[in-house]
């Protein structure tokens, strides 16, 4: 597992109304592989956006035009 600390890099896509998916399969069911699809979860102010099998402390799904390896976790700390 490789963890990068840092802004998400790539561009979310989401629901037509700019909200995250709610589940993989919304994400699916949007046209997205799975390798497209994100998972965000939170812990200790820190969003991290991972393989989209995730649904501890899950708060939502994202796509992405790039794909993941679903090894690969992105950990992005929110300022208050």
């Amino acid at each position: 597992m490789k963890i990068i600390k840092g802004e998400f890099p790539f561009e979310e896509i989401g629901r037509e109304s700019g909200d995250w998916f709610s589940s993989w399969q919304e994400a699916s069911d949007a046209g997205f592989d799975d390798n497209q699809i994100w998972s965000i979860t939170e812990h200790e102010d820190t969003y991290s956006y991972g393989a989209p099998h995730h649904y501890i402390n899950h708060i939502g799904h994202i796509a992405t035009n790039e794909r993941h390896d679903f090894e690969t976790y992105y950990e992005e700390e929110l300022f208050r």
